[in-house]
């Protein structure tokens, strides 16, 4: 039975901060993100999927166990949001543990933060299988390209501003008016030596 509070429409609240929470959506039986922004609202209001999940789904044995090894066996779910997180997932055929990028919505208990705790989770469980193994994402080749080019145009601009300013410097103190490497008659330094008595 879906207790009353799980069956409320989202409620952003009223405040000035914005947190991404999670609300059950009863007719599809999933919880999705909205908006929180700090007070009020209603109690449909969830820090993550997970718990979510398991206070308002008749079904959550099956996506979020509560023996959180059991869901070991699960597939990787990457969700159907728009976001990319770096998360990790147990592939149970194989006996590892892998990177994927999880979509940020409508994931299972086969999810994890870290490998620590995907490996200290789900190690030695095994599922017979013959599915291929599948190529774990790489670090993307655009966030690669980007931090190298940022760091070839730092490497060239610093040198260049660095030596405008030094010219600049140069050049004004070579044109101030007074100034002259000519010692000036009634400065107390003199080239000459003076005979003390």
């Amino acid at each position: 039975m879906l207790t009353g509070f799980c069956q409320l429409p989202p409620s952003a609240g009223n405040g000035l901060e914005f947190i991404v929470a999670f609300y059950y959506n009863h007719t599809k039986d999933q919880c999705n993100p909205f908006m929180y922004n700090g007070e009020g609202g209603n109690s449909n209001r969830f820090v993550n999927e997970r718990e979510c999940i398991r206070n308002c789904s008749a079904n959550a044995e099956n996506i979020y166990p509560t023996d959180e090894s059991l869901a070991c066996h699960f597939k990787k779910a990457i969700g159907q949001c728009r976001g990319q997180l770096l998360r990790y997932y147990y592939d149970s055929v194989h006996d590892k543990c892998k990177k994927f990028i999880w979509s940020g919505c409508i994931g299972n208990g086969n999810r994890f933060f870290d490998q620590g705790s995907c490996n200290s989770t789900c190690a030695g469980i095994h599922d017979d299988g013959d599915d291929p193994e599948e190529d774990e994402p790489d670090t993307p080749i655009a966030i690669i390209c980007g931090v190298l080019l940022g760091v070839i145009i730092a490497a060239f601009i610093i040198p260049v501003v660095v030596l405008t300013v030094r010219s600049k410097k140069m050049s004004s103190k070579k044109n101030e008016p007074g100034k002259s490497k000519e010692p000036r008659s009634d400065s107390p330094l003199q080239p000459q030596a003076i005979e003390m008595a």
